[in-house]
């Protein structure tokens, strides 16, 4: 790089403009300086997004983590549907780790209604049930108990996948807006109550268990399983913690 020079005639100065003639001088050097190389950015911090003390857009995924014995489950919700049903909604992508030492079955596809003994071929793995717990939107697959003095000649299947300790499954799950209630017949106990079309939080839940010796290949393919279905006990249902529901 070639160092800039500058004719500087000879003779005495006016002071005034020796003053001049030196910041000229002055503004060459810094000139200089930044054409040989880059600049230093200054020091700072930067502020993860989510962090204690911020608030990030209602309109960006936000990652919610649960961990229960040997699972760690992680969501987010975003508006959507485009592609997974014919209206708008809210789509929850999630993934699901086996962070034990036992293979686990993980109830992720769960048909439109329960009360069949086969897993039908063009059930929608996307499909959860929705309903309101608390005040909280909960976006679930999971399986429920029957209705009392209900009797299947044979027992009613979920479908899911077995999960092997390390591995993990990704998959979504999607409601419609505004937010209504989908669970199954009355052939089930299940919650009845209307959703709060005005609801603000969600949440995703997931029922897993130890039953992967009793599962069985489905005819939907893809590693899907079925098992019948029974509602979640103690700490089956995974759910995560509620978040503020996402807008457009």
């Amino acid at each position: 790089m070639k160092t800039l020079t500058r004719h500087v005639p000879h003779g005495p100065l006016h002071p005034a403009r020796r003053t001049a003639r030196l910041a000229l001088l002055a503004l060459g050097a810094v000139l200089v300086t930044s054409a040989c190389g880059q600049a230093t950015p200054s020091s700072g911090t930067a502020t993860p997004a989510g962090a204690p003390g911020t608030a990030a857009p209602s309109s960006a995924p936000v990652n919610q983590t649960a961990t229960a014995k040997g699972v760690r489950l992680e969501a987010s919700m975003a508006p959507g549907g485009a592609g997974i049903a014919a209206a708008p909604g809210l789509v929850v992508e999630y993934s699901l780790t086996n962070t034990g030492s036992k293979p686990l079955v993980a109830y992720d596809v769960v048909p439109d209604d329960l009360g069949s003994a086969t897993l039908a071929t063009g059930v929608d793995p996307r499909h959860a049930w929705v309903y309101e717990e608390a005040g909280v939107l909960r976006v679930s697959k999971q399986g429920f108990a029957p209705a009392p003095n209900v009797r299947f000649a044979a027992a009613p299947v979920m479908g899911g996948h077995t999960v092997a300790p390390g591995a993990t499954i990704t998959g979504r799950a999607y409601a419609a807006t505004p937010p209504k209630l989908d669970v199954p017949g009355d052939s089930f106990t299940a919650p009845r109550a209307a959703v709060d079309p005005g609801v603000k939080q969600w949440q995703l839940c997931i029922q897993v268990d130890e039953r992967a010796a009793q599962a069985r290949p489905s005819a939907v393919g893809g590693g899907v399983v079925q098992a019948a279905s029974m509602a979640p006990e103690g700490d089956e249902l995974v759910c995560t913690e509620p978040a503020s529901i996402p807008v457009a």
